[in-house]
């Protein structure tokens, strides 16, 4: 059987300087594999003495392929003949069924499954060393070819070509896809409640007025009759329009709970390409520091790449930020916990609108439940003119109820007005959005062929580890901007669909 590494940890060096750094705070920690600085989600912590790193951030970096069972909170590794696999919880490993006793239980924390230092070397044998004055882990894997010295060569190295390849997986507690976070957000709205039992009062007011009529008045006659059957018809307006709204909320509740899934879903793109971005920097400041030291430029270079690395590391912490506002928008509309995690089941797929504006414009126009309640005002206040009784002493004048009428035509009209514009500018953007995809979709095949081209260079040579990493984070960045469109596309398909659904994200009762 294969070796999982070839370098073990001694217990010395387990014993005495980690002891020491037992001590330092989570975001102190600065965990460096085979050369290149690591950014996770969640950092290094110290735990009942015990530093705890996060699994697949450090495992995959040493070549180990990483499963999660979310049901069970089981974590395998693998890597070449040799497979582990432990609990979140336990203190207990598997290595090849042989058991591996942990110096503390495995923890969940923003995500990611953490596990004790020592269990590096115990199950891979990597290389592990603390450096108390930087407060730096360094782990290195010299058995596949990774090292860390070496770092005052410019020449290239026949190594493995870097990639753009960011720790950012996470281990959730749970999953979440987008028809069932509808679910659990309609579930959770009060809104939704309070529009249900709307209907339930509109309908025993109206049972209420229907016991009053005794016949349907052609025109204007017995006083009380008419102003019992335009109590009536205002009931069974009001009825109609509890049920309308009714499906209106849950229909925003769908638009809002589709543009925070696919906003958290950018959120967590934004994150995986700032720390790309730190790492690209960090290899940039090397490369300007040992320019500097074999007199090949000056302290201004160190400086500027310095800077750089120093905006890019504050991104990186706003991308996060943002991103856990993200899913506290998301948890507090679907009911969960604010600081509750979970995996996001469904990214939208790229295909090409097709839909025809004005075939659209048409069905919102006679489906739009804001324009049927202007409508039906209007032959509410056509009833009440066709009603008017003119030996009636007090009563408004005629031409005031005609101008009731004319209002409410006017407010139906610019109502479907609005609309109107509302699919229009809708369509427009998507439209605009599949151009600047298409232009993505173009640039990448370059970026991408540079990328290769650039790996074929390192392989024999001609190239530097820094230009195979620039030219694949070029395809990466490419990439991840083309996911935002195509999500950005998603929501506005289903604004398109239903433009007010919109207005009713926000209070569908408005309408």
């Amino acid at each position: 059987m294969k070796r999982f590494g070839v370098a073990a940890l001694s217990t010395l060096v387990l014993s005495s300087a980690f002891a020491n750094f037992a001590g330092a705070q989570a975001g102190d920690i600065k965990v460096i594999i085979n050369g290149v600085t690591q950014q996770y989600t969640q950092s290094p912590v110290v735990s009942q003495n015990t530093t705890l790193v996060p699994l697949r951030g450090v495992f995959e970096s040493l070549g180990a392929k990483v499963d999660w069972d979310s049901k069970a909170k089981k974590v395998t590794a693998s890597k070449n003949e040799d497979t582990l696999a432990l609990n979140v919880g336990s203190k207990l490993a598997y290595k090849n069924s042989a058991p591996v006793q942990l110096d503390a239980a495995t923890q969940i924390q923003k995500g990611q499954v953490l596990v004790p230092l020592r269990f590096v070397s115990q199950s891979l044998g990597a290389k592990v060393n603390w450096d108390q004055s930087t407060r730096t882990i360094t782990i290195s894997n010299q058995a596949d070819g990774s090292t860390t010295g070496e770092a005052n060569s410019l020449s290239s190295k026949p190594l493995t070509a870097p990639v753009t390849k960011v720790t950012y997986d996470t281990y959730y507690n749970d999953s979440l896809a987008y028809d069932d976070a509808v679910k659990l957000a309609i579930a959770d709205s009060t809104t939704v409640k309070t529009a249900a039992t709307n209907i339930d009062q509109a309908g025993k007011i109206m049972k209420e007025a229907g016991k009053n009529i005794d016949f349907v008045p052609a025109e204007a006659g017995d006083e009380g009759q008419d102003k019992a059957f335009k109590g009536y018809a205002q009931t069974n307006l009001n009825y109609e329009a509890a049920k309308k709204n009714l499906d209106m909320t849950k229909e925003g509740i769908e638009y809002n709970v589709k543009d925070l899934y696919n906003k958290l879903l950018q959120k967590q793109n934004a994150v995986k390409l700032a720390a790309l971005n730190i790492e690209d920097a960090e290899r940039k400041l090397k490369v300007a520091q040992i320019k500097r030291d074999n007199q090949m430029s000056s302290d201004y270079e160190v400086t500027q790449a310095t800077n750089q690395l120093t905006q890019n590391q504050a991104a990186l912490e706003k991308a996060k930020k943002d991103l856990d506002s993200a899913y506290v928008s998301l948890n507090q509309v679907i009911g969960y916990k604010p600081e509750q995690r979970y995996e996001l089941k469904d990214k939208p797929v790229y295909s090409e609108f097709k839909d025809n504006v004005e075939t659209k414009v048409s069905q919102v126009l006679t489906s739009s439940t804001a324009i049927w309640l202007s409508e039906q005002k209007v032959d509410l206040a056509e009833l009440s003119l066709k009603l008017y009784n003119f030996s009636t002493p007090g009563n408004t004048p005629y031409e005031a109820e005609q101008l009731n009428v004319e209002k409410a035509q006017y407010a139906t009209e610019g109502t479907k007005r609005q609309l109107e514009e509302a699919v229009r500018t809708i369509y427009n953007n998507i439209k605009a959005l599949e151009s600047q995809y298409s232009q993505i979709q173009a640039g990448l095949v370059s970026a991408r062929s540079a990328a290769d081209m650039a790996k074929k260079q390192f392989d024999v040579g001609l190239a530097t580890e820094l230009q195979v990493y620039e030219a694949n984070l070029k395809v990466t960045t490419a990439e991840q901007q083309a996911e935002d469109i195509v999500t950005n596309i998603d929501t506005l398909k289903l604004a398109f669909d239903k433009p007010w659904a919109m207005q009713g994200s926000s209070g569908a009762s408005a309408q």
